[in-house]
């Protein structure tokens, strides 16, 4: 996702040297589209019924984009699963599993900028083709 921002940050100066010229890089374009529109997302990942979910709490609109970052969160916090599953059930305060919890999570941050990287150019690239 770094790389995806700066990317943005550079796009968007560009865009306004550039006005109303037309794109040489459409792919670049969709991906800071996607990009802007991830940010208004908001979810996280709870456990029911014994399995990982998603919950997207304010979607972006675009359920193809909820569905990189629902994708992402899925499967960088799996490996986690049975530490989480111990912390939780552990004696440890709520506020010592919260702080515990993130912790872990944080850890998790590299997995998900490079699973939203990828999801991004991908659909950044199908969007365009068409």
């Amino acid at each position: 996702m770094k790389n995806i921002a700066i990317i943005l940050m550079l796009m968007a100066g560009a865009a306004h040297a550039q006005d109303a010229a037309p794109s040489a890089d459409p792919v670049g374009d969709q991906i800071v589209v996607i990009g802007e529109k991830l940010k208004t997302w908001k979810g996280g990942v709870t456990k029911e019924n014994g399995r990982l979910m998603c919950r997207t709490k304010e979607s972006t609109g675009d359920k193809q984009l909820d569905a990189i970052r629902c994708g992402g969160m899925l499967t960088c916090i799996k490996p986690l699963e049975p530490r989480i599953d111990k912390l939780m059930s552990s004696d440890a305060s709520r506020l010592e599993k919260r702080d515990k919890f993130n912790a872990m999570l944080a850890g998790t941050k590299p997995c998900l900028d490079e699973y939203e990287d990828a999801a991004i150019a991908r659909l950044a690239a199908e969007r365009t083709k068409s």
